[in-house]
């Protein structure tokens, strides 16, 4: 619990750090979004997702008598990093070949089956969902121009 509560005051004055910098942008609105509107609702969101975490470690846990597991275990820990930093670089190189919503769908596929074990349909289905929505949240609504696949499009 000490590491969570570390973990969260340590996020919430990240997060406070990019509030700060997001309100030196343009906010614009929902219809019209500035470049510091993204930034100002992801880091909301940061602050208080980790001010919830920090409160968490204060509570006494009724019952808990394991620690908890660790993120990746021992043995697993290194594999997994490395498989997850050749997926990030794999969408980078996939990025301009097969283009957007394609390359965030393999990604996701390969992070919900491959590391986090997931069944087969729940990951398909997760992984449409999640290409879907950037889609529009990027191209779509913040029209954010991404790079040409190599086909045109």
């Amino acid at each position: 619990m000490k590491v969570d509560r570390i973990s969260g005051i340590f996020l919430f004055f990240l997060g406070l750090a990019v509030l700060l910098k997001s309100l030196t942008y343009p906010i614009g609105t929902l219809r019209r979004p500035g470049g510091g509107l993204f930034p100002l609702i992801a880091s909301l969101l940061l602050m208080g997702l980790s001010a919830l975490m920090t409160v968490q470690t204060f509570r006494p846990q009724e019952g808990e008598k394991t620690a908890p597991g660790t993120f990746f275990s021992g043995k697993e820990a290194p594999k997994r990093i490395l498989l997850g930093f050749a997926a990030l670089l794999g969408f980078r190189y996939l990025l301009p070949v097969i283009g957007f919503a394609p390359s965030t769908f393999v990604f996701i596929l390969f992070l919900t089956k491959l590391l986090g074990n997931y069944r087969w349909k729940g990951s398909i289905l997760f992984s449409v969902i999640t290409s879907i929505s950037a889609y529009y949240l990027f191209q779509v609504w913040l029209r954010i121009p991404m790079p040409r696949t190599i086909f045109g499009i």
